[in-house]
């Protein structure tokens, strides 16, 4: 009987070894069990540039530059004003809405006197008391 009760014990390890191995079809073909592969977690898209709508009050400045900007309204229309921080003295300012462009020189913090003025599409001109100038400035920037 002790030889019965290990053979059955045998029987039975067996048994469970190849159950736990997967191995429980009779025609000698391997379980296959499938391995379940992680997924690898999606690439974030890179990023772009961020676009912002402004409206007038909103101001802005540029990152590793000393320029700044502000929305204002002039002539009814909405206008970016952009100049160097700082004293405005001596520096140049840029007025730009739908219509025109304008370049200034400021000549104190609160007076500018137009260099340049372009309509998109249009003319433009050098702000300049001389004719000769004039022409000389028009063939340079042709």
């Amino acid at each position: 009987m002790r030889t019965t009760v290990i053979a059955c014990a045998a029987a039975f390890l067996a048994v469970a070894v190849l159950l736990a191995t997967g191995v429980n079809r009779t025609d000698g073909a391997a379980a296959q069990v499938p391995v379940p592969v992680p997924t690898p977690p999606p690439v974030p898209a890179p990023p772009g540039p961020t676009q912002y709508v402004l409206k007038a009050g909103d101001s802005f400045r540029v990152d590793g530059a000393s320029i700044g900007c502000q929305v204002t309204r002039r002539g009814g229309r909405p206008t970016i004003e952009c100049k160097r921080g700082g004293k405005a003295k001596g520096t140049y300012g840029s007025f730009f809405d739908a219509k025109k462009v304008v370049v200034a020189r400021f000549r104190d913090s609160r007076t500018a006197q137009t260099i340049l003025s372009a309509r998109h599409g249009g003319p433009w001109r050098a702000c300049t008391n001389s004719k000769a100038a004039r022409a000389t400035i028009a063939a340079r920037c042709r």
